[in-house]
């Protein structure tokens, strides 16, 4: 299109006598576009050296670990890519999709030359790190290239300027760590996209029309052939980079559909466009088909739907081309073409419903989720997922307020530039319909952007109505506006490439705020569009004469030239709304959370058995991490030995790729719901059903999980803590049942979340546990939680419910009382009260674990508003256990079994106890997950785990204070070593423990001596689980959010740790 967009003036600005101004005003864009590319390769290299630690290569976020992987098998077996992966979402193992790619194997090229062949895995993990730098900076050449097609060469380069400066998703997903396909996906779009406006532009202009094709006039088809083929060799290439970039397709189909009625009731012809669809999409389905490697419908993956898609846009294409003629010939109305046209796609749609309702469904729910404004639950937990104005990611800030933040004010003027792009044409009819049409458009889309509610009353009626099809305020908008650009083409015929890239935008756009994710193509709009708009005010005010005439430009002109710089390059460059310039945000670029973990995971990966030898088994040859494994029929064969390692699904690829053993949830999704059950089952025996029930064909595998791993994110309520809840199933529960928020405020002024209360639920949980507990019983304290309720009432719905609020006046929320039965009455008595919920204190007991110990500690910590620092991430084994079998206590009573435990990552020790029920004859039977004795004889070279958390001394077993017929206080008491071999299961003897009776006193003379003893009525102690001494080595988390919230501390006497609730606003984890 660059053809018609250079005007008369600026040719004769460009005809030269060879000077080098002269060359300067025709090459000008040459070095503009080079400085472009290298100052974002700069910004996004900024924090480079924060991912080389002690020489160790780091990725920030989640998915470019697995790339990495990826990129570390084909090196090994170029050009091949993993095929199946029984390194991850244990015991089924799985087929990567849209991870190995194209993407990972021209990083992998890149590696093999610059390794001379034999890269170092130094070497690959460095060029993996810079990857998405470089395809981010080089973005900027189709962007400069697109903008061209639309305005001319000064658009390209504005918009490459605009692409340059933009503080958002394009540019965190283009820094230097975030190695994830994310990065080269706009790239590949944009390239993509440029093919098919040529491709587009060269067929309006050739006008390749059916007698052409029939009589095979090569020479009037060459040119709209080869970029036919072109388009969709680019097309192709993009979705071989990413397969979901079907998308694509779907906007070709839309935009030839759209043309094409256009064309036809406007009196044109619409087979110049079916040319360019038919070629360019037959060429992309026949690319598609040598990538199918699962014979189904799934986006995700190399499927039938890549091609399936592409052939029939471009069966559609010629389709429409035939009824035009048909239309032609029989001379029919031309206004019921549209007619026609649209309700044989909705036919072809209901016919695709009935013969192939796995493909139909797989396009509705893929349109939905990717362009329909649905993200439902458990897809609002996944940070790149969210909606882009979702009221939780939203915080206080306004829709505006993130819009700016991300854009500056660019995205505002792209809207106004697509919007003249569908107007002008309008105009220059000059007719009263098309001056209507515009007038009616404009207050109709003014009237859903500033009236909101006008949209939500209409959907919710109509939600539900059309069976999976959730009908919400934003689809609504999104059918609003979709039927105007539809309304415009059938007024007038508009130019092929300005058309495709409105219905671009459109699609993007719809994109872009349904998943936060996909800005990263909103930005190339952005940048396009706004290049366009700034060249269009540009030409208006002739400033290009300037270059032949200074004295020709006027000062409105330079005036009216500085106010459009400002708005739209002063916000981006941090001068004015936006939250911070790009070389700002990169500078606090790091690699966040693996920090944490990664002294975990090396530990893993050193210390516990390598995979296939699990006691001992010697089947790790089996397990060979870089092999090739072929997909088999259902799930994989692990050979004894093999085992997973439970933890949340964020965390997945660090476990595969550190720690180099098998996840059983990742980051694909895989195993979610699974982690989920296991993480908030309320008992150990459900926990072992969950993993019990893993595989059907296999059962021995799901119990082959043999590693817990928990941080502390993942334990904290108003962080990672809520997203299992989504995903679980076990049971009807909601985040209700394990915290709630306590309120502050008052009816004028309005209530806000202030704190964070857990109930017993919380506690009750695995994860909570095994984290705060390490599986230790915990007893409640006398410490009460006092609340208030309040009925308020949605100001948006008119609903009333019910909330907890501090206590009005200057009243404590939290009371301490001398004992649990003191405490208890208060609560029975008050009726708005509750006991403990309060830090790590349970309403109700705590039972212990018998099968999980902690067996290491991570050395960097984190920083509560408590004041404590916990270690971040806490590695569990599931063990045998050891039996004790205990005789000599008095009958029907509580035995109590007490070991302490040194943690020397944290340089800190805890108690772990357990109760048991003695029988009639005062005998007892306990199983102890943790071992006194015996660590240096097993190993990870004979298939056990070299334990970091050992036992200081043997355990004790005692009973509570009790008084004899003769009216003496004795306590009975015994200790046992428990062996490593017990524990695991090498030894199954049981260890013996007689307890001997001890006089405290003699309860006639009054005469007691407590000796740290608390008789079992009333108790008021812990069970001393979490008990720490000495220096902790502190790490701060990057995690800000807690700062702007309230704590409400216990009493100091309630013990050593200081306990506080806090509410942190809502973390939504990666």
């Amino acid at each position: 299109m660059s053809e018609r967009s250079e005007s008369a003036d600026e040719r004769s600005v460009l005809s030269t006598d060879g000077s080098f101004v002269d060359v300067l005003r025709e090459k000008y864009h040459v070095p503009a576009l080079l400085a472009v590319v290298a100052v974002m390769l700069y910004v996004r290299l900024i924090p480079y050296g924060k991912f080389i630690v002690d020489g160790e290569v780091l990725f920030s976020g989640n998915d470019a670990w697995y790339h990495l992987r990826e990129v570390q098998y084909t090196v090994r077996n170029w050009p091949s890519t993993i095929p199946f992966d029984p390194w991850t979402y244990f015991p089924f193992g799985t087929s990567t999709g849209q991870f190995g790619t194209l993407y990972d194997q021209i990083v992998a090229t890149v590696a093999l030359i610059l390794g001379l062949g034999s890269p170092s895995e130094q070497l690959v993990a460095q060029t993996l790190l810079v990857a998405p730098a470089v395809f981010g900076a080089l973005t900027a050449i189709p962007v400069y290239l697109v903008g061209k097609r639309l305005g001319g060469r000064f658009a390209g380069v504005v918009g490459a300027v605009v692409l340059m400066l933009l503080p958002g998703t394009f540019l965190q997903r283009t820094l230097v760590g975030v190695a994830d396909h994310n990065g080269v996906e706009p790239l590949f779009q944009a390239f993509a996209v440029f093919a098919l406006l040529v491709a587009f532009g060269v067929a309006e202009r050739e006008k390749p029309v059916w007698e052409l094709v029939a009589d095979r006039d090569l020479d009037g088809l060459r040119t709209p052939l080869l970029w036919g083929v072109l388009a969709g060799v680019a097309t192709a290439l993009y979705m071989w980079v990413w397969p979901p970039g079907v998308l694509l397709v779907g906007v070709v189909g839309g935009f030839v559909v759209l043309k094409q009625v256009s064309d036809t009731v406007n009196g044109g012809s619409p087979e110049p466009v079916a040319f360019a669809g038919a070629v360019s999409m037959t060429v992309t389905g026949l690319l598609m088909l040598l990538q199918v490697d699962t014979i189904g419908f799934t986006a995700t993956r190399f499927s039938l739907i890549q091609p399936g898609l592409a052939f029939a846009v471009a069966a559609g294409s010629v389709f429409v081309a035939f009824l035009a003629r048909q239309w032609e010939r029989r001379d029919v109305d031309l206004r019921t073409f549209p007619v026609a046209v649209f309700g044989l796609i909705l036919v072809g749609l209901g016919a695709l419903a009935v013969v192939a309702p796995d493909a139909f469904g797989t396009i509705r729910t893929n349109l939905l989720r990717t362009v329909g404004f649905n993200a439902g639950a458990q897809t609002r937990t996944i940070a790149e997922a969210r909606p882009f104005l979702d009221p939780q990611l939203l915080g206080n800030s306004s829709p505006a307020q993130q819009i700016i933040g991300e854009y500056g004010l660019t995205l505002f003027v792209a809207v106004v530039a697509a919007g003249s792009i569908l107007v002008r044409p309008l105009l220059r009819k000059g007719e009263t319909r098309e001056y209507a049409y515009v007038g009616v458009s404009l207050a109709v889309v003014s009237l859903v952007f500033l009236a909101p509610g006008i949209l939500r009353a209409l959907a919710e009626p109509l939600d539900g109505t059309f069976a999976n099809i959730p009908v919400t305020s934003q689809l609504l908008g999104l059918v609003v506006v979709v039927g105007l650009i539809v309304g415009a083409t059938l007024l007038t015929r508009y130019d092929a490439e300005q058309l495709f890239v409105v219905v671009w935008a459109a699609f993007i756009t719809a994109a872009a705020f349904t998943q936060i994710r996909f800005n990263y193509y909103l930005a190339i709009v952005v940048a396009v569009l706004t290049g366009y708009l700034v060249a269009e005010a540009v030409g208006l005010l002739d400033l290009r004469s300037v270059t032949t005439d200074r004295s020709a430009i006027g000062g409105w002109q330079v005036m009216i030239l500085a106010v459009i710089a400002l708005l739209i390059f002063a916000p981006l460059a941090g001068l004015g709304a936006a939250s911070g310039a790009a070389w700002e945000r990169s500078e606090r670029h790091n690699p966040g959370s693996i920090t944490q973990w990664d002294d975990s995971l090396a530990w893993m990966q050193n210390e516990t058995p390598a995979e296939g030898n699990y006691g001992g088994a010697g089947n790790e040859a089996e397990m060979d991490y870089y092999g090739s494994y072929e997909e088999g029929q259902g799930n994989h064969d692990y050979p004894e030995g093999a085992y997973g390692v439970m933890s949340w699904w964020d965390y997945g690829h660090w476990i595969t790729v550190q720690g180099e053993r098998v996840p059983t949830a990742n980051p694909f999704q895989q195993g979610a719901t699974t982690a989920a059950n296991f993480l908030l089952a309320p008992s150990e025996s459900d926990a072992q059903s969950v993993l019990g029930g893993l595989d059907d064909q296999h059962v021995d595998e799901g119990n082959q999980t043999r590693y817990v791993m928990v941080d502390y994110q993942m334990a904290t309520p108003g962080q990672k803590f809520g997203a299992p809840i989504v995903f679980y199933d076990a049971d009807n529960v909601s985040q209700q049942d394990f915290y709630y928020s306590l309120y502050q405020g008052d009816r004028q002024q309005g209530f806000r979340p202030a704190a964070t209360v857990n109930q017993q639920r919380y506690y009750e949980s695995m994860m909570v546990r095994l984290y705060q507990y390490h599986g230790s019983s915990v007893t409640p304290q006398p410490v009460v939680l006092d609340y208030e309720m309040q009925t308020v009432t949605n100001p948006n719905t008119g609903e009333s419910f019910n909330i907890r609020t501090f206590p009005s006046g200057n009243e404590s929320a939290l009371k301490q009382f001398d004992n649990m039965s003191a405490a208890r009455d208060f609560v029975a008595e008050e009726g708005t009260a509750q006991i403990g919920g309060v830090g790590n204190i349970p309403s109700e007991r705590v039972p212990a674990l018998e099968h999980y110990r902690l067996v290491k500690a991570s050395d960097s910590s984190a920083r509560t508003q408590q004041g404590s620092s916990p270690a971040w991430v806490k590695t569990f084994e599931r063990v045998d256990g050891a039996t004790v079998e205990g005789s000599g206590a008095p009958a029907n009573a509580t035995v109590t079994a007490s070991v302490e435990m040194q943690v020397p990552s944290q340089d800190s020790t805890f108690v772990y106890t357990q109760r048991a029920q003695t029988d009639e004859n005062g005998e007892f039977e306990m199983t102890l997950p943790y071992s006194t004795t015996g660590y240096d004889e097993y190993g990870p070279e004979n298939g056990h785990t070299n334990v970091s958390v050992r036992a200081n001394g043997s355990y004790t077993f005692s009973t509570g204070l009790t008084a004899e017929d003769d009216g003496s206080v004795v306590a009975y008491r015994g200790s046992a070593d428990v062996s490593e071999g017990q524990v695991i299961g090498e030894d199954d003897s049981p260890t013996q423990v007689e307890l001997d009776s001890q006089e405290f006193g003699n309860q006639s003379a009054g005469e007691t001596t407590a000796d740290n003893e608390t008789a079992t009525d009333n108790e008021t102690a812990t069970d001393n689980a979490t008990t720490t001494t000495g220096e902790e080595n502190t790490t701060v988390t990057d995690d800000t959010t807690n700062e702007s919230t309230e704590s409400l501390s216990a009493p100091a006497a309630v013990g050593a740790d200081t306990t506080a609730i806090a509410e942190p606003a809502a973390t939504i984890h990666q």
